[in-house]
């Protein structure tokens, strides 16, 4: 068995690059989801994906049909060269996969960005059975452990109903995966929220598989009309305001959801994420049960510390010079 990291290059298993950092050198490329940092395309590589992280990559990243996609629906088993893998839910946005990679007798499991919990639209992970585990650290500090997801939701709602009787509520969140829950909470609030156009459009994807965000209109000279604006964080910035200051004239309530310390030009943070929260990920680990754990993401090198003071067999991925699993 081969277990390789190129550094800033992606996980490479045999002749496979799973969520390469940059353009591909290998034939076969696995995508688990749709977010920026997990794809790089090319015109020459084979690409294989759930057939939601398709319609979601089409969408964000490549308009045309010139790259050659493969679908692996959830729990179908695809054959490569000395290898078979099975995509399994992780929780993370639609389409997100863990992948299971069966080789030499030997099972391998590749969390990728997960939620072990359920979310809002989705079942949380299942722990897959290992011998080695390469999961993801993004929050792999014990400072993040997120507050009961309900009554972050909760406070959401009721923040949204007081700050709207007032003005205008703009909430920000990545236009991918949070926009859309904001799209529910809103709804859950009593109001069809304004959206930029690129989450208008992910919000359609949402609902083509199944996944009802809710009632939403597209920004479009229209704010007036609307109480609750939901934007890419981004794009919340000293423009903005000024622009609603000049153009609406109402008093502007503004709310970030991330997993993150941040506020920027925000009033408020809640604490809603998409990812698994420290104690998520050690539970992960110990229901995995695999000899040999990789960190990588984030705080990869204390994650790996903490689960080896556990007893666990763990190594930082990312930050490690030796990149053959063999010479660990």
């Amino acid at each position: 068995m081969l277990f390789m990291f190129e550094h800033k290059g992606g996980l490479v298993f045999k002749d496979l690059i799973i969520d390469p950092h940059r353009s591909p050198k290998q034939d076969k490329v696995i995508f688990t989801h749709a977010h920026s940092d997990h794809v790089k395309l090319n015109a020459k590589s084979n690409f294989f994906s759930t057939p939601e992280t398709r319609a979601l990559i089409k969408n964000r990243f490549s308009k045309s049909d010139k790259h050659k996609f493969e679908e692996i629906p959830f729990g179908s088993k695809k054959q490569f060269n000395g290898c078979e893998v099975v995509l399994r839910p992780n929780g993370h946005i639609l389409g997100s996969a863990q992948a299971e990679i069966i080789s030499d007798g030997t099972t391998n499991a590749v969390t990728s960005d997960f939620r072990l919990k359920d979310s809002l639209f989705f079942k949380g992970a299942e722990p897959i059975k290992a011998d080695t585990l390469v999961v993801e650290t993004t929050f792999g500090d014990p400072k993040y452990v997120f507050p009961n997801q309900d009554d972050v939701v909760s406070e959401m709602v009721s923040w949204i109903e007081a700050s709207a009787k007032s003005g205008l509520v703009v909430l920000g969140g990545y236009s991918l995966g949070k926009a859309q829950e904001l799209t529910y909470i809103a709804n859950q609030a009593g109001f069809t929220p304004l959206v930029h156009e690129k989450i208008f459009e992910l919000n359609k994807i949402y609902n083509q598989f199944g996944t009802n965000v809710g009632k939403y209109e597209k920004l479009d000279h229209n704010l007036k009309d609307f109480s609750v604006l939901i934007m890419p964080p981004q794009l919340v910035d000293r423009h903005l305001m000024a622009v609603l200051d000049n153009f609406d004239k109402r008093k502007v309530f503004s709310a970030m959801a991330t997993g993150w310390e941040f506020r920027g030009m925000f009033n408020k943070t809640f604490p809603l994420s998409n990812h698994a929260d420290f104690n998520d990920l050690v539970e992960y680990v110990k229901l995995s049960d695999p000899k040999l754990v990789l960190t990588d993401h984030g705080f990869c090198e204390s994650f790996a510390r903490k689960l080896n003071r556990l007893g666990f067999n763990a190594k930082p991925l990312q930050q490690h010079n030796q990149r053959i699993l063999g010479e660990y």
